[in-house]
Order: structure tokens, then sequence, then C-alpha cells
């Protein structure tokens, strides 16, 4: 009983204190993004929780209630630190890196190790590891590059269902290694039938039922034979429930508490749902833009790897366009300027937040400029931003906007170079989710400072302006004629 509440308190405390990580994760879970393995995960951690419990512990009669909270108290202080301090570094990234998360599991460790002890907590430290898997990054990479989609991600749930399955029947190698094989195999034959008959139709699952089913039917079956082995009783526990190391919790729950009260009033970055997005209705979304008569179209190319990030069907275009005729206004020389337009649709508007514009190109080392508000038509609200790419010395200026026509979201980005030649490099799009981690790393060490540009000139501003005031009213136009058919 005691055991129960102390959990239960830990349970709430966590809640108060990440209620806005909370609500973010379950808005994240309706929209469909990759973030939906997190309910898995949670129930194959209490499964792997019960089966290192029903088994008997070798644990020593010694305790240092000092140590606990010396160990404890230094892993609350790290949980409040990177709530504090490192998440907001991440905040343009907030959707896909959640440091937050990474936060809860020290805030959820430390606090165990307070009210229980250290080394109750150490017994379970191959589940703690399992729960570690709440920081979304490893998870991430792992689901993207087996292919991104509900089955890719079913997979590597099954692999994590059995991971979770050895631990919870692991009392010797031999049986570790038997019931994570089973749980492996069952998963895998589940998650086949569910892509033949369900298809596309049943996202959420094909990642939900393979893995915890396999991990119930491997965990049950290496039980009963287990217990009909050495014909033990079919007692769940099977042993004596001990009392808890620590009897008392008084000074160090207290401070548990206080690190509860101030992570809660620590904000959570803006996650970016309210990005502004127009509706313009009848719009033709995952096709090549028309372009203004003023511009024309030198080339396009099209990439599959689109739906590995933003689900199935949506694709990515890149459209290099060039001036019809050229203007001092834009070039000494008068030379026709060339644009690269980006567009990116998605079903589920949340995943193209959650992989914003740097997934989508490999600009390691890049500088990026804080972004600002520019006039568009018809009620479009863009953005404009700049970004140094130190290596090559260039400088792009960027003009981006967000809009859907009711049924899909699509992201429209348009790349000026300050080299005004015809070979001029431009970021070219790839899926780069693995490389820029090297980014993630340098943001964590060296902080915002050494990704910012904060010197920067918008150099291209006119001429991005008009191309993009241009490319809307000829969509809306489009829309209008699709529209009156």
């Amino acid at each position: 009983m005691v055991i129960t509440l102390r959990w239960l308190v830990l349970a709430a405390l966590t809640v108060i204190a990440f209620r806005r990580t909370i609500d973010s994760v379950i808005l994240e879970i309706k929209a469909l993004t990759v973030i939906v393995y997190l309910p898995v995960l949670l129930v194959l951690v209490l499964i792997a929780a019960i089966g290192k419990s029903w088994r008997p512990s070798s644990e020593p009669p010694i305790y240092d209630r000092q140590t606990d909270v010396i160990v404890g108290s230094i892993i609350l202080l790290l949980a409040v630190s990177m709530q504090a301090m490192v998440d907001p570094r991440y905040a343009r990234a907030y959707l896909a890196i959640h440091v937050d998360l990474l936060a809860l599991w020290l805030f959820v460790l430390g606090g165990a190790i307070i009210l229980f002890g250290l080394r109750p907590v150490a017994r379970y430290r191959w589940i703690w590891l399992l729960a570690l898997l709440i920081w979304p990054v490893p998870m991430q990479v792992a689901i993207l590059a087996a292919g991104g989609s509900p089955v890719a991600a079913g997979a590597v749930m099954v692999v994590v269902g059995a991971g979770a399955t050895l631990i919870a029947v692991g009392r010797t190698r031999r049986r570790g290694i038997i019931g994570a094989t089973l749980s492996a195999v069952t998963g895998l034959a589940i998650l086949i039938a569910f892509d033949a008959v369900g298809g596309g139709n049943h996202e959420i699952l094909i990642v939900v039922v393979p893995a915890i089913a396999a991990a119930l039917v491997a965990s049950c079956a290496m039980y009963f034979d287990y217990r009909r082995r050495h014909r033990l009783g079919w007692s769940p526990l099977g042993r004596n429930v001990a009392p808890p190391t620590s009897a008392r919790v008084r000074r160090p729950g207290l401070l548990l508490v206080l690190a509860a009260i101030g992570i809660a009033f620590v904000p959570v970055p803006v996650t970016g749902t309210n990005e502004p997005s127009t509706t313009i209705g009848g719009m033709p979304v995952g096709v090549p833009l028309v372009l203004p008569d003023d511009w024309r179209q030198e080339s396009v190319s099209s990439y599959d790897w689109a739906d590995r990030l933003y689900g199935s069907g949506s694709v990515m275009n890149r459209q290099m366009v060039v001036q019809k005729q050229g203007s001092p206004q834009f070039d000494k020389q008068s030379h026709p300027r060339r644009v690269a337009v980006d567009s990116v649709d998605s079903a589920h508007p949340l995943s193209l937040q959650t992989y914003f514009y740097i997934f989508r190109y490999n600009m390691v080392g890049y500088r990026f400029a804080t972004t600002v508000e520019v006039p568009m038509p018809h009620g479009v609200r863009a953005r404009m931003t700049t970004v140094v790419d130190d290596a090559r010395y260039l400088t792009y200026t960027v003009v981006s906007w967000w809009w859907d026509n009711g049924s899909k979201t699509q992201q429209v980005m348009l790349w000026a170079v300050d080299n005004h030649e015809t070979d001029a490099y431009f970021p070219q799009p790839a899926f780069t989710v693995t490389q820029n981690l090297n980014t993630m790393f340098t943001v964590l060490f060296r902080g915002n400072a050494a990704i910012q540009d904060s010197t920067h000139t918008y150099k291209d501003r006119d001429l991005l302006v008009g191309l993009a005031g241009g490319l809307v009213d000829a969509q809306v136009a489009l829309a209008g004629r699709e529209g009156g058919r």
C-alpha cells in the first residue's frame, strides 16, 4: 500500500510539472505524428517492469539514505536545468526533439530514487533504460531509417517489444533470448497480417497492436512455462512483498515537490500549432505551382522521400524558375535572376511543423536569422529569413508561407542567392535527418548563437516578395477556374 501510494504521488507530481508537455504530446498523437509510438512504449515498459517485479531479488539489505538523497537531488537538478535552459534552445525544433520528455524521464528517475532508494531503482535499470526511449530522437531516426511508414514504425516497435519481453522473462539469458525471439516472430507475423488486410487504413493499429500483442503473448507463454516446469503455484507475484527501504521521505519528498513546482512554471517552447494557414478552396496540391507571366520554369524535380517525413501521399517539388526579362533593380547587369521554388504538402499539418524545412536540406554548419512577416495578397501570411552558408560564402534570402485547400496543407519556400551566376549553388533537397543531428549537438554545447545570423540583410526582399505575390495570385486564379468547372 505504501509503495502504491508513493507511485501515485510521483505520477501526480509528474503530471503537475509537465502538464504542458503532456498536452503537446496528446495533440501530436491526435495529429498522427511519429510520437504515436509513445503510449505503446509506456505499455511495453509496464510489461517489462511487471515481469521483473515477479522475480525474487538478491539485493543485499544495505541502504544509505544520504546517498539516495544526494543522487536523487542531482538528477532532479538536471531535470530542472534541462527544462529551463536546454529546452528553450530547441524552440524551433521543439516538436522534433522534445527535450522536455528527456527532462520528464530524469524527473521520474530522480523522484523514484528519493521515494524508494537507489538500490531498488538500480534493480530495474534495464527498465529505466527502455523508458529512456520516451525521448523521441532515437526512435525517430530508427523509424525514418526504416522507411518512415506506419509499417516501418510498427516494425521498430516490434523490436522494442522484443526488448521489453527480454527484460520481463529474462530469469536466465537463455529464457530471455527465447522470449525475445518469440515476441519478435509473433509481432512480425501480426504486422504482416495487419498490413495485408488493413493496408493504410489502420495506421495507428499497425503501430500499436503488433508490439503490445506480441510482448503479452510471449511474456505469458514464458510465465506459464516456468510455472509448469517448476511446479509452482499460480500466484502472479510468487514472492513476499518487501517493505520500502525508505521508511520516511518527508524532507526529501519536499525537495521533490519543490522541483515539480519549479518545472511547472517553466513554459515549453511555442509548438507552432498556430502556424498561419490560409484556405484556398479548390487549389491543386502536390503538383508544381503555376508561375506568374513574367517568370518561366527552367526545370522541375520531385522527391519521393517526402512521404517518409510527412505521411503517405506527400509530395515535394522543386521548380527552378527564371525571370523572362532581367532588371537592374535586381542585378547590376540586368541578368535574369534564378529562384528555387520548393513546395511540400501533407494531410497532417503538424508533421510539417515537426520536421520543418531544415530536415529537407543538408544545412549542417549554416546560420539562420530570425523571421519577419511580409505582406501577401489574399490573406496569405508569409515570412522572410536569411540563411548563411559560411563554407561557400553564400547568403540566401528565403520567403515561405503555408496554405491549404481544405484537405491538405502545403508549405511553399522561395530561395534566392546573392550569387547571380547561372551556376550558383542552392541548398539541394535531401533526406537529412541523421546529418542534422550534428546541428543539434552544436546547439547543445555552444548555444543558439552558433547557428544564428545576427547581421542579416534581406538583399533580395523585393525580388522574392514580387514573385511570391505573383505565385499566390496565380494559384488563387487557378483554384477559381478549377472551382468554376
